[in-house]
């Protein structure tokens, strides 16, 4: 025991190391309140001293990004030569018809022009499209930076070089994009080309400027408009199932391998729509499924299921335009090769999602839900007693 009255002398090496572990902590607390000054609350000075540049009422038309992949064009709607296409079975049906369906075609979706032509992910053209239109920063780093001042930001030779351009102006913006901030997470340093202010841009829109092309791309390969379609038919593994809305909506007349065996409940056809728009592309397989040779490697030209959606008709049509979803040979990682006839690009369909469908969805569309019985009893009751036993309940 120490004797009273005496204080226990502090180990030298022991101070050092406090000291420093001190100086560390406080570096580091600077550092990140100098980082983070941007997520505090603005004045409305602050805030209007955020925007690189405001395009008002007008709406994005092109957006040109130069940098590490070349160069990538993105603009609203996919080339007309492809949505007027008229090679079947994968060819484009006229612009009435890609905005009924509702799909990749449809001219409310962007689309990447160059390289391509290829439909853009939607949740990367809301981030462009919103981001650029009033491009605001997380903060203004500096002003009347210019010549060398530029390296320490990485702008003297900017990485990205964006290039948007708006409805009913000449003139074009240009963003440029330098280094990254140090901070993990902290955004990348930017400037509208021309000018000596630099800013700290968001991550979330930074990053979307420098993916790749295919990184890009629309993974979510089934769109179309749910409420439109009125007839289905659905081809799997030899077995055939044709389902037509009846007046009013809740349910469908349904017909197994050319027999009529009742009706489907809407219910059923809901978790169809589901499980089609959830079909995400494990892969870019080829562009080239419009070719016979390369459909054939595929297993797309007899293919092991096939699923028609057929639309109303706009007005002045006579009849409706159609969707088509073939299902091809399994590829070795896993799923199926698939494609539709709204482009010629072969997707690998995920093994998950080809999963759900055969094991959930449709087991539940081949028993129908009133009239005809239900499985082989339905079929042998038709068979025995003609439309009298197996006709639809409700047609």
């Amino acid at each position: 025991m120490s004797a009273p009255g005496r204080r226990r002398r502090r180990n030298p090496a022991s101070q050092a190391f406090l000291g420093l572990f001190l100086l560390l902590v406080a570096a580091g607390l600077a550092v990140y309140a100098w980082a983070t000054r941007g997520d505090q609350p603005q004045s409305e000075d602050e805030a209007t001293d955020t925007v690189v540049w405001d395009a008002g009422d007008a709406t994005v038309r092109e957006i040109v990004i130069e940098g590490e992949h070349g160069r990538i064009v993105l603009r609203p709607g996919p080339p007309p030569e492809l949505v007027a296409s008229p090679d079947a079975p994968f060819g484009g049906q006229g612009p009435m018809a890609a905005d009924t369906i509702g799909g990749l075609l449809s001219s409310r979706r962007w689309w990447m022009h160059e390289p391509g032509p290829y439909p853009l992910a939607e949740e990367y053209a809301t981030t462009l499209v919103d981001g650029l239109r009033r491009l605001t920063a997380q903060r203004r780093v500096a002003e009347g930076v210019t010549g060398q001042a530029l390296e320490q930001y990485g702008l003297h030779r900017p990485t990205v070089r964006v290039t948007v351009r708006f409805t009913g102006q000449d003139e074009a913006r240009v963003l440029e994009l330098g280094a990254e901030s140090p901070v993990t997470g902290g955004g990348t340093y930017g400037r509208r080309a021309g000018q000596d202010a630099v800013y700290l841009l968001s991550p979330g829109l930074a990053d979307t400027l420098k993916m790749a092309p295919d990184a890009l791309r629309e993974t979510m390969f089934v769109p179309f408009e749910d409420d439109r379609v009125q007839r289905v038919e659905l081809e799997w593994d030899g077995a055939r199932l044709v389902f037509v809305r009846q007046e009013g909506g809740t349910s469908w007349s349904m017909e197994r391998d050319g027999r009529r065996v009742g009706t489907q409940d809407d219910s059923q056809l809901s978790e169809l729509w589901f499980a089609l728009h959830q079909w995400r592309a494990a892969d870019f397989v080829s562009d080239q499924g419009d070719e016979p040779a390369v459909r054939a490697r595929h297993g797309l030209d007899a293919p092991y299921g096939r699923i028609r959606l057929e639309f109303q008709a706009a007005p002045g049509q006579k009849a409706g335009p159609h969707l088509e979803i073939r299902v091809g040979g399994t590829a070795d990682e896993g799923g199926r090769y698939v494609m539709t006839n709204e482009g010629p690009w072969i997707y690998r369909l995920d093994p998950d999602d080809l999963a759900y469908f055969e094991d959930q969805v449709l087991p539940r569309l081949r028993e129908p839900a009133t009239g005809g019985g239900q499985g082989q009893a339905g079929d042998a009751a038709q068979d025995e007693g003609g439309e009298g036993q197996g006709a639809p309940q409700g047609d």
